[in-house]
């Protein structure tokens, strides 16, 4: 009865064990697949969209094939000054058509216009990831791969000492709201100003806003910060003057100040948009000072992925297939609590750090293991620190859903 009973119990244990195993084999074939699979979509980096070119030729036919070469050159500069800083774009030679068309996996027409001599039309274009890497690279270029989740940019319009957000005088809030162009690395939203707007952040919560409004204020425009751009215009010297604050701390911190002044013969309501641009052109560029790279500066990290069930492995897995600036993931071990993975990417750690933050996920610092009873005043093994990473939904301390 006994060696019974014991048969009876290790086939028990077999069973559940029996399809963690199976579970197991299917989610490393799915790594596999997936990663496939994610390497042929590339990311949205490298793919350049409304590309418009007008060509008058001979003839039709001569003219498609005109407008057809000229929006290549075109979206790769579009790309060149996506991904390289300006000095750089500034020096870059031109690249003759049959160059650039060994870098483009394929595009898209999107709109076009014909007549006998005329061609009209607007391109989307998607550049092979790799080539256009390895060419940079080839040519002593540094690069960023790696884009950001859209940031809210939150105009106030300072005037008699008093700021407004919401005010429809708000003649700096109505230039965001019209512009037509906010893309790039850095995508910008602006807010709709609706009633779930003005609740989270009132007319006077310019540098004094509650922080949990301004994380539901994130959530709902899917924006990973927020920026303060708060605008004071002075007509009688003519220059119009935008004072940049950052919200991803405790409190709200100055980062800088950009003055447009007017030309001569330029109308003052025609600052605004230049100051717009500016206010753009400044994002990209402080995004891409943090993340710009050499394609020779390659680097590994070993990190330990905790789950609590099969599911939260298979979505943290998805998450990672899709940060910008990992080039590898290479799954080492996978057991039924964690799963320890060997991650290539390009740059430094803190690189690393951001293009995961994009993409919700959080890469602790380092734990190193410790000799003596008391952690605090034991001494350190000297055996390499243990990285973990999880999804931010998945946070220790958070419950799993």
């Amino acid at each position: 009865m006994k060696q019974t009973m014991s048969i009876y119990s290790m086939a028990l244990f077999y069973k559940p064990f029996e399809v963690f195993r199976i579970a197991l084999l299917s989610c490393f074939l799915f790594v596999v697949l997936a990663a496939s699979a994610q390497a042929q979509i590339g990311n949205a980096v490298f793919t350049v969209e409304d590309i418009k070119v007008d060509v008058t030729a001979s003839n039709a036919i001569e003219a498609r094939k005109q407008a057809f070469e000229r929006a290549q050159q075109e979206a790769f500069k579009a790309l060149s000054a996506r991904m390289l800083d300006a000095g750089s774009v500034a020096a870059l030679e031109p690249l003759p058509v049959s160059t650039i068309s060994m870098l483009i996996q394929d595009y898209e027409v999107t709109k076009e216009q014909l007549s006998s001599v005329r061609y009209i039309g607007t391109y989307t274009f998607r550049f092979r990831e790799r080539a256009v890497k390895q060419y940079f690279a080839n040519i002593g270029q540094s690069y960023t791969d790696v884009s950001s989740r859209p940031v809210l940019i939150l105009p106030y319009f300072e005037q008699d000492g008093a700021a407004s957000l919401w005010s429809p005088y708000n003649r700096w809030m109505e230039t965001w709201m019209n512009a037509s162009d906010l893309g790039g690395l850095v995508p910008v939203a602006v807010p709709l100003g609706d009633l779930q707007d003005v609740r989270d952040i009132g007319e006077g919560d310019s540098l004094a806003y509650k922080a949990r409004n301004l994380r539901a204020m994130l959530e709902r425009y899917g924006a990973r910060e927020a920026v303060i751009a708060m605008a004071a215009a002075d007509e009688n010297v003519g220059t119009l003057t935008i004072n940049l604050y950052r919200t991803d701390r405790a409190q709200p911190e100055y980062v800088t100040q950009i003055i447009q002044p007017a030309q001569d013969g330029q109308k003052f309501d025609e600052l605004y948009d230049l100051a717009l641009v500016r206010v753009h052109t400044f994002l990209q560029q402080d995004w891409k000072a943090k993340t710009i790279v050499s394609a020779q500066n390659s680097n590994h990290l070993s990190v330990r992925v905790p789950f609590k069930s099969l599911g939260e492995w298979t979505q943290t897995r998805r998450a990672l297939q899709r940060v910008q600036g990992i080039s590898d993931i290479d799954v080492k071990s996978l057991s039924p609590t964690a799963a320890k993975i060997d991650l290539a990417f390009q740059g430094t750690e803190q690189r690393l750090r951001l293009a995961l933050d994009q993409a919700g996920i959080t890469l602790s610092h380092p734990r190193f293991s410790t000799i003596g009873l008391n952690p605090e005043y034991g001494q350190q093994t000297g055996a390499p620190g243990v990285y973990e990473l999880y999804l931010d939904r998945y946070a220790p301390g958070r419950p799993s859903y």
